[in-house]
């Protein structure tokens, strides 16, 4: 019985990878239409921030024959957002995908230390995700403030997610190799009529001193699978339209289920709303964030079925 299920999850692993997309960036020729730029810092302050990106060789002790994107700046206002981004193209138009960002990088900065304003490892957050516009700087009331919703510092925004920090280690000294992603909870984005959309990735930055980082390796992978976790109960039991959802989301539920309590939950896990199913249930999600949703369902044999809101 054990090989058997077995044997189905990986049916199913495989047939989700079939819908995916991989894009993979390691910098050995070039730039791979990667570029960088800076943001939340006053117009006038570029050569006092010491800001600069290019590309160049790792860092000793790592391998310096390896060449990566260096980016550093030294944080004067408390917010310095340090950021790469880049254009992907290829993919299918008007199509709604889930997005895993992985990105490789060395990093110098220890944890559990003390920084000014903050710390230079947890006190750096790293943020990704993805927008149909180009992300760039745009002047503000004598800043330059991004053009999409990235929030600030820790807090996650609409356009980009919290994807941990550059810290490295407590006895950190020299420049070492880190990964970062958003596996736990990837993002999704609609692409555009041309089959577009642009990845951005960057550091939000309350350590009041210098970060430097050297991208070695992105991977990006888009999915096109939105069957949710309990897609053979699913398409027989419980239809879940339009998904994705913008303004309502409809749930047709079988018999079985009617009467059945259920909750919401994001796809950390959080929980967004309760109720109890009947025949036609309706949801208001004009208030809900962006985003993939679960929904979990007494009775559902502890199944969680998938839901995107865009």
């Amino acid at each position: 019985m054990k090989q058997l299920v077995f044997i189905y999850l990986l049916v199913m692993a495989l047939a989700r990878e079939s819908n995916a997309q991989t894009f993979s960036y390691d910098f050995t020729s070039g730039y791979d239409s990667w570029s960088g730029d800076f943001a939340d810092y006053p117009v006038t302050d570029s050569v006092f921030y010491e800001l600069a990106f290019t590309r160049t060789t790792l860092p000793a002790p790592l391998n310096t024959a390896k060449y990566a994107l260096k980016i550093t700046g030294n944080n004067h206002s408390d917010d310095l957002f340090l950021f790469i981004k880049r254009k992907v193209t290829g993919l299918l138009p008007n199509t709604t995908y889930t997005i895993k960002i992985e990105v490789a990088f060395a990093s110098i900065a220890p944890t559990n230390a003390v920084g000014v304003g903050g710390a230079p490892g947890e006190g750096v957050i790293m943020k990704a995700g993805a927008t149909l516009i180009e992300p760039v700087k745009q002047v503000d009331a004598g800043y330059y403030r991004m053009n999409i919703n990235k929030a600030n510092q820790a807090m996650p925004g609409p356009d980009m997610d919290t994807i941990g920090h550059v810290g490295v280690s407590d006895t950190t000294t020299v420049f070492t190799m880190i990964n970062r992603s958003n596996a736990t909870h990837l993002f999704t984005l609609t692409t555009n009529a041309n089959g577009e959309a642009w990845i951005c990735i960057g550091t939000d930055s309350g350590f009041e001193a210098t970060t430097t980082l050297y991208y070695d390796k992105v991977t990006l992978t888009f999915s096109t699978n939105t069957t949710g976790i309990g897609e053979q109960e699913a398409a027989a039991d419980l239809k879940l339209f339009p998904n994705p959802a913008r303004e309502l989301l409809t749930i047709i539920a079988a018999q079985r289920f009617c009467n059945n309590s259920f909750i919401v939950t994001d796809i950390r896990g959080r929980k967004v709303m309760a109720g109890k199913l009947s025949a036609t249930t309706k949801i208001n999600t004009a208030a809900f964030p962006a985003g993939i949703y679960l929904l979990h369902i007494a009775g559902a044999k502890d199944q969680a079925f998938k839901w995107i809101k865009q």
